[in-house]
């Protein structure tokens, strides 16, 4: 009994380690299908029922009206706007359930009101539920990191003091 509890934490860690290396490439197949301007593989990487917000506050419900919003965006401005994984932060709720916290870098863009967005960092929050063996995003949300105030973060500030 005690060989089978000692090696618990090394199945858990092998276990995590799988995991965050299968949603790294789902979250890399999202990215791809971006810079491809071609969201026709979603069904690999987002859930059917997922909710999505996007930077504007848009909120699309189910894979195949997510899939058709980032599509005509991508055929209308996003057509020329890249996108690059900066970092990701993976947390484990349960064994099939993980909040993931995605850095990108997004290229400009100019949206339908003519005003010109992106050339900034986006954080995104997802939700990954693993299901049949695969990892799917079934909630996203999306911010645009504002670089001029994050010197005014309260904990980045308190935790420099402590320094």
């Amino acid at each position: 009994m005690a060989i089978l509890l000692g090696t618990y934490p090394v199945v858990v860690a092998q276990k995590n380690t799988e995991s965050k290396k299968a949603i790294e490439t789902q979250i890399d197949a999202f990215i791809k299908s971006w810079n491809k301007h071609d969201f026709s593989d979603m069904k690999n990487y987002i859930a059917g029922d997922c909710d999505f917000v996007n930077i504007t506050g848009m909120h699309w419900k189910g894979r195949e009206d997510i899939q058709y919003a980032c599509q005509t965006y991508h055929n209308q401005f996003f057509k020329n706007t890249s996108m690059e994984k900066r970092s990701v932060t993976i947390r484990f709720l349960k064994p099939d359930i993980a909040i993931v916290h995605l850095l990108w870098h997004i290229g400009a863009f100019t949206p339908p009101d003519g005003k010109k967005w992106g050339d900034n960092d986006d954080l995104a929050t997802l939700v990954f539920v693993k299901r049949n063996g695969t990892w799917l995003v079934t909630a996203f949300e999306n911010v645009q990191v504002n670089a001029e105030v994050q010197r005014f973060d309260p904990v980045k500030i308190r935790q420099q003091s402590k320094q």
